[in-house]
């Protein structure tokens, strides 16, 4: 592969990659909207944003990882809308950003909602020939959905696997996570700087830090003892022996962040790096997007598509907002 190189210059070359070692860290963030039963999903900035760097990473991953599968979990309807200065503007919503990038050789799109799966459809119809005819739909739950892709002859267990997981609220069942981080094995490379044989599904997920852990883990306990939400909890780390112990030491929401990353660690990623998404008319944190992968390249294309959308950066921790 060749060194990459941006507007200003070579941003990474080859010995760059190779040297490579991230822990986990954390950085600004982007924040989501509400997804309402209407036609098109509504985009707020930071969404866009998130998008922007969604659509920037992809046109490095393919030259590394292409040809291989794509899962949306939340598909919605393919589609949103926009407003700037005043003016509504249908934008691409990640399903139809991945179909295309020319990135995947297959495309696997779930949507529980019944309403947005028929938009989804007839989006997805509209598409060329060659791009629709790669693409699945799946009108379920994900945590349905996805293991039993796993188990099927669907997928091709020795290519490359991109899992966009980017729930509105509290969706993501732990087991779900664990299925796609368990069906390949990281294989590491034969020598120091090669690059692995074998990489897992790479990750990419909303962990809703900052509106829907919020309320199920407040601040003041006497003040608003009702919102806590042990089973909640349970649904999103997969057992409450594995968050317990932040809730008896009286532990700020901001950890079950870093508790979160260290799970995925667990699962054997070689990189975990969370990054939080502020509302950039506020500077106000909405929530955090956590990249999982194997591949040290994967971690600099991520960094090279945030500096060359909206500059987020990543920070090391500590540094998460509670």
């Amino acid at each position: 592969m060749m060194s990459l190189q941006d507007n200003q210059g070579i941003l990474l070359n080859e010995a760059d990659l190779d040297a490579m070692v991230v822990d986990i860290d954390s950085t600004r963030a982007i924040g989501r909207a509400r997804d309402p039963v209407t036609e098109f999903r509504e985009f707020h900035g930071w969404t866009l944003d998130k998008l922007d760097v969604f659509e920037t990473y992809l046109k490095l991953y393919r030259r590394v990882a292409g040809g291989g599968a794509f899962i949306d979990a939340f598909a919605g309807t393919g589609h949103g809308v926009s407003a700037t200065r005043g003016r509504a503007e249908q934008r691409d919503g990640s399903s139809i950003i991945a179909a295309k990038s020319g990135a995947f050789s297959s495309l696997h799109l779930v949507e529980r909602d019944s309403n947005n799966f028929q938009v989804l459809q007839r989006t997805i119809g509209a598409l060329p020939d060659q791009l629709a005819n790669r693409t699945r739909t799946y009108n379920d739950d994900c945590n349905t959905v996805v293991p039993a892709l796993l188990t099927g002859n669907e997928l091709d267990s020795t290519r490359p696997c991109f899992a966009f997981l980017d729930q509105e609220s509290t969706q993501l069942n732990w087991n779900t996570i664990e299925a796609l981080a368990r069906w390949k094995q990281y294989e590491p490379p034969a020598t120091m700087t090669g690059r692995p044989k074998m990489c897992k599904v790479e990750l990419w997920i909303l962990f809703n830090s900052h509106q829907a852990i919020n309320r199920l883990w407040p601040h003041d306990r006497q003040k608003y003892p009702e919102s806590f939400s042990p089973e909640t909890l349970d649904h999103i780390f997969g057992c409450r022996e594995r968050w317990w112990d932040l809730w008896k030491n009286n532990e700020p929401a901001s950890a079950l962040v870093l508790r979160f990353a260290e799970q995925l660690k667990e699962l054997g990623y070689q990189y975990v790096l969370p990054q939080l998404f502020n509302d950039r008319s506020t500077s106000r944190p909405q929530y955090h997007m956590i990249h999982a992968t194997d591949h040290p390249s994967a971690i600099s294309f991520m960094r090279w598509a945030k500096r060359n959308t909206d500059g987020y950066e990543n920070q090391q921790l500590p540094g998460l907002v509670s």
